[in-house]
């Protein structure tokens, strides 16, 4: 079935609606006309009287002429009209959809892979509304190809140096060149197991960018994870750096997943441990207002100002402000950023270069304030 086009139908519609408002307003005038003419020869006196004939005769010849008259005037306005809607309608037609037929044409552009495509914002309140609402589509996608390319970059940057040792070294010991020892086989099992984390990160930085991490939420202590958390990383400070924790003197109650909460402190600690080789680790939690900040400061080389807007990006680390080889998969923030927002909080981060960092996330304090589970 062959469908008319809008242009069409919006031009005959004009063109029908000027026609019949002419031709209505012609026949009433007309009828009008008639009776007034007929009233002004019977008050003028050309009327004999009911029985005299030729007045009848005159006054019918005389309307007769006269109602041509009007007749030819009807028409001649119908033309007219119909040429003028017919211009205006063209005109109409044109400026209601010239901005969606390039709706039109962008979306087929768009939809072959052309994601630059916008179009102008102009036209009648809601057309222009739907060109906005297409360039915020259009952006959307062209963020999101963005940011599927940059992943496909970032994990063949971060895959291509361990697995292009684990192969020189495999290839070396098959060719007896470089022998299996053990020392060459813990460097082996170490190369897989940093592949392997990367792996379960990506898949828990996807799952939790796609927001279907799942959160058992129920109340908790925050200072008693906090402290957990330090206890667990101590082991793995530069000898000569103190890891402090600060907590108030009460508990601070959250409602969250507490294992997701933990993780996160984690993450900021094994990022502050890995860049801190002398000096002092500090973890604060305060409370204030309904609300709870963590933050964990550290006295290590810091993070220049252009880098710290950034460093909450999967594989922040492969950036300049940071070291290939201080480890870690480069997701750990994104990851505690998402956990964090899920939870309805925020993080933070503030740095100079070797002066430290300080790298937190606040959350909603006491039970009755915290978002249910």
């Amino acid at each position: 079935m062959r469908r008319s086009s809008l242009l069409g139908r919006a031009f005959i519609s004009i063109l029908a609606v000027a026609l019949a408002a002419v031709l209505a307003t012609g026949l009433i005038a007309r009828r009008a006309l008639e009776s007034a003419f007929e009233s002004y020869l019977i008050s003028s006196g050309v009327h004999m009287g009911p029985g005299a004939g030729m007045g009848r005769r005159v006054i019918g010849a005389a309307e007769e002429t006269f109602l041509v008259g009007v007749d030819r005037g009807i028409m001649v306005s119908a033309v007219v009209a119909v040429v003028l809607a017919a211009l205006a309608a063209w005109l109409l037609a044109r400026y209601l959809l010239g901005p969606v037929r390039r709706l039109t044409v962008a979306s087929h552009a768009l939809a072959t892979g052309d994601l630059s495509q916008r179009v102008e914002e102009y036209g009648p309140d809601e057309v222009a509304e739907l060109a906005g609402a297409f360039n915020g589509m259009a952006g959307s996608l062209e963020e999101a190809e963005e940011l599927r390319r940059r992943l496909v970059a970032d994990v063949a940057h971060e895959l291509r140096n361990p697995i292009g040792a684990l192969r020189a070294q495999i290839e070396g010991i098959a060719d007896g060149v470089i022998p299996a020892d053990p020392t060459r086989l813990d460097s082996l099992v170490e190369d897989v197991g940093m592949l392997s984390r990367l792996v379960d990160d990506l898949q828990e930085l996807s799952v939790a960018e796609a927001g279907r991490m799942r959160y058992e939420r129920a109340p908790f202590d925050l200072c008693e994870t906090v402290a957990a958390e330090c206890e667990r990383v101590r082991a793995l400070v530069a000898p000569g750096v103190a890891l402090a924790v600060r907590c108030p003197g009460r508990a601070v109650t959250v409602v969250g997943d507490e294992f997701r909460i933990g993780q996160v402190v984690r993450n900021l600690l094994s990022n502050a441990v890995r860049h801190t080789l002398t000096g002092e680790i500090e973890v604060q939690v305060d409370r204030a207002a309904g609300s709870v900040r963590v933050t964990v400061s550290d006295s290590g080389e810091g993070i220049t100002a252009e880098d710290l807007p950034f460093i909450w990006e999967r594989f922040y680390r492969a950036d300049s402000a940071r070291s290939a080889g201080t480890g870690g998969t480069g997701v750990g923030l994104a990851i505690s950023r998402r956990i964090v927002l899920d939870h309805g909080g925020e993080v933070f981060a503030t740095s100079r270069p070797g002066a430290g960092s300080q790298i937190g996330f606040s959350l909603t304090a006491d039970v009755d304030q915290a978002p249910s589970a």
